[in-house]
C-alpha cells in the first residue's frame, strides 16, 4: 500500500479514537467504536494498530508533539526585562489555553483519561513533557537571575515545576469552564501576578 495512504488512515483512524476515548472514556470505549465509526473492519483496524492501548498511546503521543511545540517554540533567553518575561508567559499560557480550547477532546484526553489507564510506559511518557515543560520553565527563571531582573536566592526547578502545574490546572479548568473567554483572562492575570511577585528581583 503506498506509504502516503497508510499515513492518511493512520491520521483519520487517530483523529476518531481521540474523539472516542473523550466522549466515553478510554475504559468504556472499544475498537469496534473507533472502526464503525470509520466504516473499517476490525481486521483493516489492526493492520494499524495492536489494541486499544496501543492506540491509546499513540493519540497521547499526537498530544504531546503539539503540546511540546507550542513551548519550545519560545526561546528562554530572548527576555532582557521582567516586562519580556512577562509577555513569554502570557504567550505560552494563550498557546496551551488556544490548543486546548480548539479541541477540547485533546483536555479530556491528557487531563482525565490518561492518569487512569495503568501503563508504566504511559505514565513515564505523560511524566516525560511535564519534566520537559518545567526543565523549559527553568531556563527562563535562570536567564531572568542572569540578566539581573530575577531574584537570585530563587529555588530555581522547584519554582519551575510549581509554575508549570499552575499553567497546567488553569488550562484544565477553563476549558471545563461554562465561560472560558471570562475565566481564561482571569486564569492568566492571577498565575502571572503570583508568578512575577513570586520571581521578581527586590
Amino acid at each position: 500500500m503506498d506509504t502516503s495512504l497508510v499515513e492518511q488512515r493512520r491520521g483519520e483512524i487517530l483523529e476518531a479514537a481521540l474523539r472516542i476515548f473523550s466522549e466515553k472514556g478510554y475504559h468504556a470505549a472499544k475498537i469496534e467504536d473507533i472502526a464503525t465509526e470509520l466504516n473499517l473492519g476490525h481486521g483493516t483496524f489492526y493492520r494499524y494498530f495492536k489494541n486499544k492501548l496501543d492506540i491509546f498511546n499513540h493519540v497521547v503521543e499526537a498530544i504531546v508533539r503539539m503540546i511540546t511545540e507550542l513551548v519550545t517554540d519560545i526561546n528562554p533567553y530572548d527576555a532582557q526585562t521582567l516586562d519580556d518575561y512577562r509577555g513569554q508567559l502570557e504567550t505560552i499560557g494563550d498557546r496551551l489555553f488556544g490548543l486546548f480550547e480548539s479541541n477540547p477532546y485533546i483536555s479530556r484526553v491528557i487531563f482525565y483519561e490518561a492518569f487512569g489507564i495503568d501503563d508504566e510506559d504511559l505514565r513515564k511518557r505523560i511524566q516525560e513533557v511535564f519534566d520537559l515543560i518545567g526543565g523549559y520553565i527553568e531556563m527562563y527563571l535562570k536567564n531572568g537571575i542572569e540578566k539581573g531582573y530575577m531574584r537570585e536566592d530563587l529555588h530555581v526547578t522547584e519554582s519551575a515545576f510549581a509554575i508549570g502545574g499552575a499553567l497546567f490546572e488553569a488550562c484544565k479548568r477553563v476549558v471545563a469552564s461554562p465561560d472560558p473567554d471570562r475565566d481564561l483572562a482571569v486564569w492568566k492575570e492571577t498565575i502571572i501576578t503570583l508568578i512575577i511577585q513570586g520571581v521578581a528581583r527586590r
